[in-house]
């Protein structure tokens, strides 16, 4: 059994790098899964491996979901799903290039080149990580908001105390039905006929 020795680089992020190692007849879900342990990012979000030309020209796209189950039937061209394409089955050249477009909301780009093909270690589970430099970009990292209160500037969300309204301005309503008969009208627009 032979492994693929990749590295992937992230955008435009010089200080990103990564070299992976994943056994060949190893599926693109379990590259995919690997790399974002790695990386502690959604391994659920939409993302694709597409197989390049030596210009990282898109050739064929494995999704990580069926995205177009009909495609077969209606002339579109076919799309891999990750779960059932084994690397062996679509790397073919000993250079060969692939993107992985990570999330499709944001289309963060991973640009992978296969460095060397080798004999797999049988002390080693693969895939794995050789190399791991720089952090996660934070581009890919979840936001956050937080909501906790700061006791020091007594912010504690609680906006029910705040007034909203004068209560000697319901004087003269005994019930809700007063307020309902024209208690609200006191806006007047230019053509309303003031009461006599």
């Amino acid at each position: 059994m032979h492994i693929y020795r990749f590295k992937i680089t992230f955008e435009d992020h010089d200080n990103f790098y990564r070299e992976m190692e994943v056994q060949s007849d190893q599926t693109f879900e379990a590259f995919f899964k690997a790399f974002a342990e790695n990386l502690n990012i959604d391994s659920d979000a939409l993302s694709s491996f597409f197989i390049c030309d030596h210009r990282f020209r898109k050739k064929f796209e494995i999704s990580l979901i069926d995205m177009d189950p009909e495609s077969a039937n209606n002339g579109k061209k076919p799309v891999g799903v990750m779960k059932n394409s084994r690397l062996n089955d679509y790397i073919d050249d000993p250079h060969q290039k692939l993107l992985l477009v990570y999330d499709y909301l944001n289309y963060w780009t991973f640009f992978i080149e296969l460095m060397k093909i080798l004999p797999a270690n049988p002390q080693y589970i693969y895939p794995r990580v050789l190399k791991s430099e720089g952090d996660t970009p934070r581009e890919l990292l979840p936001v956050t908001v937080d909501l906790v209160a700061d006791p020091e500037n007594d912010t504690d969300f609680n906006f029910v105390q705040e007034e909203i309204y004068d209560p000697e301005d319901l004087e003269g309503f005994e019930d809700a039905d007063d307020l309902l008969d024209g208690g609200f009208h006191n806006v007047e627009g230019p053509d309303d006929e003031k009461p006599e």
